[in-house]
């Protein structure tokens, strides 16, 4: 039997200490800094030759400098300079990996809450909202890692030189963590090659070579200054005579539109009451008989109503080109006749466009064999609209009636003479196609469908 412990005189449980676990601040830069010099010792080491310069205004040098960046830091390497023509740039050199993330965490943060008026009492703490986005330079001579770009997210490094013999390394980020593992991560794979007093030396040249050809660029453009190249007077009294010129032809073209658009109603409402008198015309009364019946011995009449124009444009079998009779039965077309009606209808369309103004906005229909040619115009839907700029639809049963009084308006016979159309397709056998758009550009459209029913014929 084996021996029994000794219950712990402290109460049950382990001796083994639980790790506490290691929880910081993510809008604390302070706090992520100590974080991330725990979790990785490997940034706390000092990169040897390293320079990074940041490019400042002087209130944001005073800033910084009267900050407690500096008493953070506890390091001499860190150099504002102030210089008199308003060039100014922060120096860090010989540092930690986690030392650059801080100071350019401290910069750009501070720098993100001024533009976005969330500035703070607390300038170590940046919300995650506060973008993170600002540059800093290294000497050209620097070898950089070839693989940072696809691995680090937010680190940019510019293909174009803005400073001579420096190369520029953009940061656009979002929260201190991913920023100053990104930095560190950065600045531990860059191979630093010259010494910090010659980089300064070079920077401070460039800053000024810089500065000095945007000012002559500026100074040297001729439209800043007034009256170089033109002359105000001559040019207003030139341009006088032809707005005046431009404005009268304008009028007169707005004038001649007005009229035209009222001239063309007044035609179509004339051709209507045509067709109403002759509908009106009196009737001609069919001699009726009389008929017995075996069941009845009364006698029944029914009376024919028909007018002297159905008597004689009207086919003995069926439906005619007559617009005024088409609500019988159709004759029975073939396809070449009904590709012959259709055609028929696409050249009575475009005289009746061409006889309205170019410029009125206007919703035309065309009739389409409903055998392969309804397929032809879907394939070249596309083309027919962007080539016109008109919105072409083929239509169906639910909309069909809406071009019912645009066919009625349409001098069809006009187009069928010297053939042998003798009456208008069933309406199973075509299908109605809309043209909606200015003048010019549905005679256009109403051409191009043309081509399609004559050259697939």
């Amino acid at each position: 039997m084996g021996v029994k412990k000794r219950p712990l005189s402290g109460g049950s449980g382990s001796r083994v200490r639980a790790k506490r676990a290691d929880n910081y601040d993510a809008c604390s830069l302070l706090s992520t800094y100590k974080f991330m010099s725990r979790k990785n010792t490997s940034v706390d080491k000092v990169i040897r030759k390293s320079v990074v310069l940041v490019s400042l205004t002087n209130e944001d040098v005073q800033f910084i400098q009267n900050s407690q960046l500096t008493q953070e830091l506890k390091s001499k390497n860190l150099d504002f300079v102030l210089q008199e023509d308003g060039l100014s740039y922060l120096c860090a050199w010989n540092f930690r990996a986690l030392e650059l993330a801080l100071i350019l965490g401290f910069v750009f943060g501070n720098k993100g809450k001024q533009w976005l008026g969330k500035t703070t009492k607390d300038p170590w703490y940046v919300p995650r909202e506060i973008p993170l986005r600002g540059s800093f330079y290294v000497h050209k001579s620097c070898k950089l890692h070839s693989g940072y770009d696809k691995a680090q997210v937010g680190i940019t490094v510019s293909k174009f030189i803005d400073l001579a013999d420096f190369t520029e390394v953009s940061v656009n980020t979002y929260g201190l963590t991913s920023m100053v593992e990104a930095i560190s991560s950065f600045s531990s794979s860059i191979n630093f090659r010259k010494p910090h007093h010659i980089v300064k030396e070079e920077f401070s040249n460039s800053l000024k070579a810089l500065k000095l050809k945007n000012k002559i660029a500026m100074t040297t453009l001729p439209f800043l200054d007034k009256d170089i190249l033109t002359n105000a007077e001559e040019l207003s009294t030139g341009n006088a005579v032809i707005l005046e010129k431009s404005k009268a032809s304008l009028t007169n073209f707005v004038e001649s539109l007005i009229n035209h658009n009222e001239i063309v109603p007044s035609t179509e409402k004339e051709t209507t009451d045509g067709f109403q008198q002759v509908a009106q015309e009196p009737e001609i009364p069919r001699r009726t008989t009389g008929n017995t019946s075996r069941y009845s011995g009364n006698t029944s009449s029914v009376p024919s109503q028909t007018s002297t124009r159905e008597n004689t444009n009207r086919n003995t079998n069926g439906r005619t080109l007559d617009t005024q009779s088409r609500g019988m039965n159709a004759n029975y077309l073939t396809q070449d006749q009904i590709r012959d009606y259709c055609v028929a209808s696409v050249r009575a369309s475009i005289e009746a466009v061409k006889a309205k103004s170019p410029y009125q906005i206007l919703k035309t229909y065309i009739k389409c064999p409903r055998q392969h040619y309804v397929d032809l115009v879907y394939d070249n839907l596309n083309r027919l609209r962007s080539e016109t700029n008109c919105n072409i639809v083929v239509m169906n049963l639910n909309n069909v009636h809406e071009s019912a009084s645009w066919f009625d308006s349409l001098d069809v016979a006009k187009h069928t003479k010297g053939t042998a159309i003798i009456s208008v397709p069933h309406p199973s056998t075509v299908r109605a196609v809309s043209i909606g758009g200015i003048g010019e550009h549905n005679v256009k459209a109403l051409q191009l469908l043309l081509e399609l029913l004559e050259t697939n014929a």
